[in-house]
């Protein structure tokens, strides 16, 4: 199992590996299993946020484009007047 592992060395702040050695000793885990496990949920959690803004960019784009086609007769019309307008 050891071949599907590999160390990576991070810099802790010493309140909060003391607060992780107190916690694995109370519910008799393993620190690196607990780190894991922790920035596993990180990310999971971190990809569900980026994967709700862009499915909110998505149907916001569906909504900007009906309102662009509902709009593009209006913005049509003013285009023709504004060039059948007089400068002079």
């Amino acid at each position: 199992m050891e071949a599907n592992h590999e160390q990576l060395s991070v810099n802790l702040d010493v309140k909060l590996v003391q607060e992780i050695k107190t916690y694995c000793e109370v519910y008799g885990l393993d620190e690196n299993d607990l780190i894991q496990d922790a920035i596993h949920e990180f990310m999971a959690t971190r990809q569900a946020k980026v994967d709700n803004v862009i499915n909110g960019y998505v149907e916001m784009a569906n909504l900007n484009s009906q309102i662009a086609a509902e709009f593009n007769a209006c913005e049509s019309e003013a285009y023709a007047r504004i060039r059948t307008v007089d400068l002079s």
